[in-house]
């Protein structure tokens, strides 16, 4: 595989993250050292370098000298991740709540809505437009970040949205939650703009709950083709 010198582990860290997100690295895969030099064709300083900027985002176990396994997450572990991210959600919408730019906060908010709401009515979305869809969805979210002028609740929030991608990539495929998260977002959105932000900040745990029953129905599914792929 022919990389930049100049950027290696930078590079060799997108496409193990970008793997393991869309699970083309499925959950609980053991990579060693050995087997990412013979994948990359580089020495392992680079590597080791990518894998603990992995360990970093909560997306892998990294035992040094050794490897990683990718992360393995329970059904229990699935519940904890959408209870605690949707508290986090809540709290960044609360603390964007001072901010002056409430009317380029709301642009942005909108700006990702109409998005997926033009998307949607697509028949039959292709691959690409299905990508932008959920980036436009996690951009939703992550405005609220943005903008919330803490960076402890930032840091707190990156490894576990790391996490949440994982199933967020399955199930945002699919028309049926395509539609509720889009339901959601409006309402939250609508909430925001107009200065609800207790009810805007209600309406996330609300939206983070529902996706985690989406979630649910797909980690069966993930597993056994997880273990097709073994």
């Amino acid at each position: 595989m022919n990389l930049n010198k100049s950027t290696l582990s930078e590079q060799i860290y997108q496409i193990l993250r970008s793997d393991i997100l869309t699970q083309k690295i499925p959950l609980g895969e053991k990579l060693t050292l050995k087997h990412l030099q013979e994948r990359f064709e580089v020495s392992s300083t680079p590597i080791r370098e990518a894998l603990t900027r992995l360990s970093q985002d909560g997306l892998v176990d990294y035992y040094s000298n050794i490897g990683v396994n990718v992360i393995s997450l329970s059904e229990d572990d699935l519940k904890e991740l959408y209870q605690f991210m949707g508290d986090l959600d809540r709290l960044a919408i609360l603390y964007t709540a001072g901010h002056p730019e409430h009317e380029a906060i709301c642009k942005e908010l909108q700006d990702a809505v109409s998005v997926t709401e033009k998307l949607q009515n697509c028949q039959d979305m292709p691959e690409e437009l299905t990508s932008l869809w959920i980036k436009n969805s996690d951009d939703f979210h992550l405005i609220f970040y943005k903008y919330c002028n803490n960076r402890k609740l930032k840091t707190a929030a990156e490894t576990l949205r790391s996490q949440l991608t994982i199933f967020s990539n399955i199930y945002e495929t699919k028309q049926e939650p395509q539609k509720e998260i889009h339901r959601m977002h409006v309402k939250i959105f609508e909430a925001y703009k107009a200065g609800a932000y207790a009810e805007a900040g209600d309406l996330m745990k609300e939206h983070l709950n529902a996706s985690l029953e989406f979630a649910l129905k797909s980690f069966p599914d993930m597993n056994d083709l997880n273990q097709r792929d073994r």
